[in-house]
């Protein structure tokens, strides 16, 4: 987030919004939607680290277009597509051929990729218009006051040490009792 007259709008800060947004809706709504179709069987570890794999790499991707709503709702059906088959992977259904994409669930994924695209539109709408309200409303970040005096540069407290206690066997403290010795 910047702040000041040189910087009204943050696109990068959008971008990443944008990114975020997209990631957590498309691995959010494809384990709700696995959890909807299947509500008996839980996803394992795999499918879910592949499932995370993915969100982030198309938050990433989502982050650096530049895009209509159609580029993003696009990216998001893919994203959806995905989502399905890494959670299909730990159910057993991809390892037998069947992928289960019958046309009412391609139309549920392209129509909950078409209301997370209107979310992550949303997202990135309410963030610009917050960061532009901050931007008229604080127009720098306060100065840190600066430290006055340098610092110290050695400590004037030296322990005493004295070398003839390491060295010895059962005279010190560290070495045990003369009578467990024998």
């Amino acid at each position: 987030m910047r702040f000041g007259a040189t910087h009204p709008v943050d696109r990068r800060g959008a971008a990443r919004v944008r990114g975020a947004v997209a990631g957590l809706i498309s691995g959010s709504v494809a384990v709700a939607a696995h959890g909807w179709a299947a509500p008996t069987t839980v996803p394992d570890s795999t499918a879910i680290m592949l499932l995370g794999a993915t969100a982030a790499a198309l938050g990433a991707l989502v982050s650096g277009l530049r895009t209509g709503a159609a580029g993003l709702t696009t990216a998001l059906t893919a994203g959806q597509l995905l989502g399905h088959f890494c959670l299909g992977w730990g159910s057993g259904h991809l390892h037998h051929g069947d992928l289960q994409l019958t046309p009412a669930m391609i139309a549920a994924h392209v129509l909950a990729a078409w209301a997370a695209a209107l979310l992550v539109r949303g997202a990135e709408a309410a963030y610009r218009t917050g960061t532009a309200a901050l931007a008229r409303i604080i127009p720098r970040f306060p100065r840190v006051p600066a430290i006055a005096g340098p610092a110290p540069l050695r400590t004037t407290h030296r322990d005493r040490l004295i070398p003839r206690i390491l060295v010895t066997g059962t005279g010190g403290t560290r070495a045990p009792p003369a009578t467990v010795l024998v």
